[in-house]
């Protein structure tokens, strides 16, 4: 049971008060005319086995005399690139295990395992490319670990084993690392982990941390609201100012990721598909002033865990897109605006 509510409260979680028809959804089509004029470029394929982001799921139930349809969706990162943008790394799901393995961030081409784990979570790569740092689940806990970007499979254990930590990224120096940790049903919290020090800092309610170069005492991150919706905020812990950078009543958005130019922010929001009717995730881009907002993907399957490429002209992400099943695969996009 533990290990089923621990994974629950990391969903977000979102609904529509009218139930929305159910059709079969036509995975094979890789774009849908609202993504007209954008190139999609299928970096995975089935047989590299990208794990399913931990079931998102589609319900529908009722509260009082409404019909409910909810989407959920794990608001961790899943997917990694280089900081020279010449590999990829995805959660592979096999044999009941679930680990990192790399491969060219073109198409084709085989993949390297780069952990021999059980129960991989997230992840994350560092700035100078050496490191990847991960979340697993182990007898109950999630924890932050860290392992070689390129070769060995000695970890480095973050966590003290007894706390839920996720969501880990490291400082552009490599002495700190930045993550979230969940202290109770759905509530998460921002702490820090100094890698000289060895000592632990908590800073502000929030999850999914997104440093920002150059800024130290300012990150981007997730929030849950009491009616269980998520917003993206920025958060300065040096001055204590907190603002809201994209918040809509009645939809969730998680899971920021700061453009290269430092302009735009990536994002996993809720989504109606127009045809179908139903609910999904699409991957969405908002200025850091707030200002901006764009959907960039239609799909009526799942696109989510978003990152950008290097140059900040690409989009790398797991969607459903262009398999007959649905299965999850790694894709890019052009980003021109």
């Amino acid at each position: 049971m533990k290990k089923i509510l621990l994974i629950t409260f990391l969903f977000a979680f979102i609904w529509d008060a009218s139930a929305q028809r159910r059709r079969n959804i036509n995975y094979s089509i890789i774009s849908v005319p609202e993504e007209g004029g954008v190139k999609f470029e299928k970096i995975t394929d089935d047989a590299d086995a990208v794990a399913i982001p931990f079931r998102t799921q589609k319900t529908k139930f009722s509260i009082g005399k409404k019909d409910i349809s909810s989407v959920t969706w794990w608001v961790n990162p899943l997917i990694a690139l280089s900081p020279d943008g010449s590999k990829i790394g995805y959660v592979n799901y096999k044999n009941d295990t679930r680990n990192i393995m790399i491969k060219s961030s073109s198409a084709g081409g085989a993949s390297v395992q780069r952990t021999f784990r059980t129960g991989v979570m997230d992840f994350t790569w560092s700035k100078d490319g050496k490191t990847l740092c991960f979340t697993e689940l182990r007898g109950g806990h999630a924890g932050i670990y860290l392992v070689n970007a390129d070769q060995g499979s000695v970890v480095q254990q973050i966590s003290t084993g007894t706390e839920n930590d996720y969501g880990g990224v490291l400082t552009p120096s490599g002495d700190d690392i930045f993550f979230h940790r969940g202290e109770n049903f759905g509530a998460f919290s921002l702490w820090s982990f100094n890698r000289k020090t060895n000592l632990f800092s908590n800073y502000s309610r929030g999850m999914t941390p997104c440093l920002i170069p150059g800024d130290p005492n300012t990150l981007y991150c997730c929030r849950f609201t009491d009616k269980h919706e998520a917003e993206i905020w920025r958060i300065n812990f040096k001055t204590g100012v907190e603002e809201v950078i994209l918040a809509q009543p009645g939809r969730s958005f998680t899971t920021p990721r700061l453009s290269p130019d430092g302009r735009w922010l990536l994002c996993t929001g809720a989504s109606i598909s127009e045809k179908e009717k139903r609910m999904n995730t699409d991957i969405f881009v908002v200025r850091t002033d707030g200002t901006g907002f764009t959907q960039l993907t239609y799909h009526p399957g799942n696109d989510l865990s978003a990152i950008w490429g290097p140059d900040g002209k690409s989009i790398y992400f797991l969607s459903q897109r262009g398999t007959k099943l649905g299965n999850y695969n790694v894709w890019r996009m052009d980003f021109n605006l």
